[in-house]
């Protein structure tokens, strides 16, 4: 009499495999605010008759706009300008017969940002050595809606016998950025969770007093892809002609990533008569 009778165990231990797209938080671009420049807005200030150029100034008549109040600002204020009719010339002799290095540097109320002296409040002042391209920023305290006024001032003073526009000093903005809001990069992996599975299939036949055995191994890899589904970033595009990012926002991305698999397959088949 034979009787056929498979019997087959399978367990399986698989660990957590987790490799998942993580979403890490990179540092914004700096993006450029709009501005548009006036023929009125370079001028002199009223006490000290020195050279200031208005970027944004309602205040005291002077109706300046030409970065609108209406303007969010973020980390820091940074103004891009070119000098000329200094020609070499990087110091001033004052009245008693002092000399100062002649510089620039942004000043005004920028929400709860305020700044009226060179080096106050994170606006720092940049060395002005004769004509040339400068870069002023100020590192702001906290972000703000609005512009209420930002004027780009300087030490460079008029002499008593001359005017403004008879002096030569010109003072041109090539650009003026803050940074943008925060982008989210993200970044997929994927993994490959093996599996193997031995087969064993155990055959006996007896004839009389004789047993003979026959074993056969089969092994099966059965592979599987584990691809989480990739996140979508939302990153902002950055204004036409923006500057390229600085160290301030710059800074670095982290991707930390764990992956643990194993894999315990035993098929037993055993054959009875």
């Amino acid at each position: 009499m034979k009787s056929k009778k498979f019997i087959m165990a399978l367990t399986t231990a698989v660990s957590v495999l987790s490799l998942s797209a993580m979403g890490v938080s990179a540092y914004a671009d700096d993006i450029n605010i709009p501005y548009t420049a006036s023929s009125k807005a370079l001028t002199t200030s009223d006490d000290t008759n020195e050279v200031r150029l208005n970027l944004c100034n309602t205040w005291g008549g002077s109706n300046i706009e030409d970065v609108a109040t209406k303007t969010y600002v973020s980390e820091k204020i940074v103004v891009n300008f070119t000098v000329e009719g200094l020609g070499t010339t990087s110091t001033k002799t004052n009245a008693d017969g002092t000399t100062e290095d002649l510089c620039a540097y942004l000043i005004g109320s920028v929400g709860m940002n305020s700044a009226w002296n060179p080096n106050e409040n994170g606006n720092e002042a940049v060395k002005l050595k004769g004509d040339g391209d400068y870069t002023a920023t100020w590192n702001l305290n906290d972000d703000s809606e609005t512009i209420d006024s930002l004027i780009l001032q300087s030490n460079i003073k008029i002499e008593e016998d001359k005017t403004l526009a008879t002096s030569g000093i010109k003072i041109k903005v090539n650009y003026i950025s803050t940074v943008g809001e925060g982008s989210t990069a993200s970044t997929t992996s994927t993994a490959t969770d093996t599996a193997t599975t031995t087969e064993t299939t155990s055959a006996t036949t007896t004839t009389s007093d004789t047993a003979t055995t026959t074993t056969t191994t089969t092994t099966v890899n059965v592979s599987e892809n584990l691809t989480p589904a990739p996140s979508t970033p939302a990153t902002p595009a950055p204004i036409a002609n923006a500057p390229a990012p600085t160290g301030d926002s710059g800074i670095g991305t982290a991707l930390t990533f764990m992956a643990l698999a194993g894999v315990s397959v035993i098929a037993m088949k055993k054959k009875n008569k």
